[in-house]
């Protein structure tokens, strides 16, 4: 599977430039002071190594790792479970580098306090002193591009081959449309249309990304509460986020201004022009779907919903149309426009 990296390079370099030209302001001041050692540190830090988002997505990767072997979820060959344990090793070295990095900056930014002076210096001193930061500044730099680099590595070595298996388990406990029988136990993944067919059949030849849910006879709830839409099915490529609420997931331009303070490495390339952020806090790419419902449970509201986004490429197609029939209701708007798209796209019509 294909990782565009240029969005995160990009991003990276430009991050580190901003970092420099704010250190060179200090270098060139007339005589660096000791209390300047915390704008230097302040600046250090604005290229924060405590990623929220990336901490989450090993913490969940862990949980994803740990219901399969210790059998909360089944199913799985014993190739398959072979090849977990192999990710699960790989995925506990790529924690400890990730941690190693924090604690080498903390340990380059004590040793570099020493070097700033308690009192006056000469012009002698303060050229070592620039020197010293100069130097601590490329290691940092160093780390923050290797760090990058570990979370490649753990997308081509951990995240992917996991899904691989995860999603093949998916793909056997989804409902196929063609033999569902409606009253029927069902599980499908839908995407909710709130708006006329017109407006949706644009969106999904223009948006970038899909947004589904997670549906059962147990949990109905989509996004707006809509009860008709499309059928799709994930798959390794097409998996983008997966999260057991809302990953409130939203495209951003490229060319707009990013706060380094909130710049994560998962955020998710989508084209040339615009990457994903989201702030799901289970968010990642392997979720299962008995953790999905079991967090649908915890809640205890039947209207709730999860939110799985997909990559709107020409491979990611509706497979069928969905829709929750109210059985208090006759006829309604919602079965007209149901019934309607599926008719003008051919494709099959699933009745909840």
């Amino acid at each position: 599977m294909y990782i565009d990296t240029t969005f995160q390079q990009t991003i990276i370099l430009s991050l580190l430039y901003a970092r420099h030209k704010k250190i060179d302001k200090i270098l060139y001041s007339s005589n660096v002071q000791f209390n300047d050692y915390y704008n230097v540190l302040d600046i250090f830090n604005t290229l924060t190594l405590d990623d929220t988002h990336l901490n989450n997505r090993l913490e969940q990767t862990q949980l994803n790792i740990d219901m399969i072997l210790d059998g909360t979820v089944w199913n799985f060959t014993e190739d398959e479970i072979m090849s977990v344990k192999e990710i699960n090793e790989k995925l506990q070295y790529s924690k400890t580098d990730f941690s190693n990095f924090e604690k080498e900056r903390s340990e380059r930014m004590s040793a570099l306090k020493k070097s700033f002076p308690t009192k006056e210096n000469d012009d002698s001193s303060k050229r070592i002193l620039e020197r010293e930061i100069i130097k601590y500044l490329k290691m940092d730099d160093r780390d923050y591009e290797t760090r990058y680099r570990e979370y490649i590595a753990f997308l081509k070595n951990i995240e992917i081959p996991l899904a691989k298996i995860t999603l093949r388990k998916w793909g056997e406990q989804l409902t196929d449309p063609e033999k569902y029988r409606q009253g029927t136990k069902f599980k499908f993944l839908v995407h909710a249309i709130n708006t006329s067919i017109e407006s949706a059949l644009q969106e999904a030849k223009n948006n970038l990304t899909i947004s589904t849910s997670l549906i059962t006879e147990e949990f109905k709830g989509t996004y707006k509460n809509s009860k008709f839409g499309f059928v799709y099915q994930p798959n390794v490529n097409n998996v983008l986020l997966m999260s057991s609420s809302d990953c409130y997931a939203d495209p951003v331009d490229y060319s707009s201004p990013i706060d380094p303070k909130f710049f994560s490495l998962t955020h998710v390339p989508l084209n040339t022009n615009k990457y994903l952020i989201y702030a799901g806090h289970d968010a990642c790419k392997t979720m299962h779907i008995e953790e999905i419902e079991r967090s649908m449970r915890a809640v205890n509201r039947t209207n709730n919903y999860n939110e799985i986004v997909l990559t709107n490429d020409p491979c990611t197609n509706p497979i069928a149309v969905f829709l929750i029939e109210e059985s208090d209701t006759g006829h309604s708007r919602t079965e007209e426009q149901a019934i309607k798209l599926h008719k003008q796209l051919g494709l099959p019509l699933v009745r909840i």
